[in-house]
């Protein structure tokens, strides 16, 4: 096991600088995730907002809207002169300005539903798409309740009675035990998330050096001419490969554990720790690759900067699959990160699929297949290497 006992020997030259990753991870994973989790968990609130009205119709159900809205924000009567609207809007004295033409109701009634009524927003204002949510659901209990025999004056009465009814019945399902799980649980795919980056960069600034000895041309003979079999050497260098990872990894899962309690031992937390454990043979295939050509260690940081940071952009580590063109997603499918990403999307609901075990182990299977891969082709080149030596 002289083989094995060298790689633990190298091996520890290059730990304080995997400490130092992971303590960077441990204090930048913990503050995105209390940031992320704390935005993204917020407890619901309805929030009143100040909208301008114009009614030109002065009709009953130009009344009836401007009553459903003023039950839950604040409604100002605006007259309509267009500078008097933008100094409001402008100044943030109003939210949304809904402006109700003559004929609405008739219209209405008519079953038109193209340019019932106008609106002034404030572009890029999220609450002014809040505000049409509720009209276009006022419109459309509206039209159920037309359609549905009832008269004109009846249809408003009913709409009302209904939507309110259903704005009681909004409450809170969960108590508050549950939320701090849902919270912690959120923490916990955003650590994941996260740590697909820190894993690889661990793995090649720490692996890549070490195999890179061991790929020395003069170190190579030396061994070749002991009474170690070549087969022996790669089954030690191997074993020692698999303990080193497994560290890394090992190590993570425990810091989650602590961090996050029982979320971890939860069936998303146990699925987040499976589709992890996958990165390992990703990492150490290209670490392979990378130590057939025997870089230097300032090139060993060079590649790992640019593979590491370079998928984790295009992959959607840093930014959010969603917010990735067509184009960049359409690329990052050819890389092992995508799928790994992918996958924690699916147990979080962040991505917007539901999740099924199909896909899941169906992205697994990918992650599998590209360590296979990269595996084979480290082979291939080592074979390469070693031939043209011999020649």
């Amino acid at each position: 096991m002289q083989v094995f006992k060298a790689f633990l020997k190298s091996a520890r030259k290059y730990l304080p600088i995997n400490l130092m990753y992971f303590v960077i991870f441990c204090t930048i994973a913990v503050a995105a995730t209390n940031f992320n989790t704390n935005k993204e968990h917020a407890s619901f609130r309805t929030a009143a907002l100040d909208i301008g009205i114009i009614d030109k119709d002065g009709s009953d159900a130009s009344g009836a809207l401007c009553e459903y809205l003023e039950s839950m924000h604040t409604l100002t009567p605006l007259a309509q002169e267009k500078e008097v609207l933008l100094d409001k809007l402008f100044y943030r004295t109003l939210d949304y300005v809904l402006i109700l033409p003559e004929g609405f109701e008739e219209d209405l009634f008519a079953g038109e539903k193209k340019n019932l009524y106008e609106t002034v927003q404030i572009p890029g204002v999220y609450s002014s798409a809040f505000i049409d949510e509720q009209i276009d659901s006022y419109l459309k209990t509206l039209r159920l309740c037309l359609a549905g025999g009832f008269t004109p004056k009846d249809a408003l009465s009913h709409t009302a009675a209904e939507l309110a009814a259903s704005s009681n019945q909004v409450q809170l399902l969960k108590p508050e035990d549950d939320t701090q799980t849902d919270s912690r649980m959120s923490a916990v795919y955003y650590f994941y998330q996260f740590l697909a980056y820190v894993i690889i960069s661990m793995i090649l600034t720490g692996l890549t050096p070490i195999l890179t000895i061991f790929q020395e041309k003069n170190l190579a003979k030396r061994i070749s001419c002991s009474s170690t079999s070549l087969l022996s050497r790669n089954l030690q260098i191997a074993l020692g490969s698999t303990l080193y990872c497994l560290g890394i990894w090992v190590l993570f899962i425990v810091t989650s554990r602590i961090l996050y309690g029982s979320a971890i031992c939860s069936k998303e937390g146990l699925l987040c720790i499976a589709n992890s454990f996958l990165l390992l043979p990703v990492g150490v295939s290209i670490s392979l690759i990378v130590s057939c050509f025997a870089p230097s260690g300032n090139t060993i940081n060079m590649i790992n900067n640019i593979l590491t940071l370079g998928m984790s952009f295009l992959c959607g580590i840093f930014i959010p699959q969603q917010m990735l063109g067509k184009g960049v997603l359409a690329f990052s499918k050819f890389l092992p990160l995508y799928w790994y990403i992918k996958n924690n999307d699916l147990i979080s609901g962040f991505g917007g699929e539901p999740f099924t075990m199909h896909a899941y182990r169906a992205h697994l299977g990918i992650l599998v297949l590209y360590g296979i891969a990269l595996f084979s082709l480290a082979l291939a080149i080592s074979k390469y290497k070693s031939l043209r030596q011999k020649a």
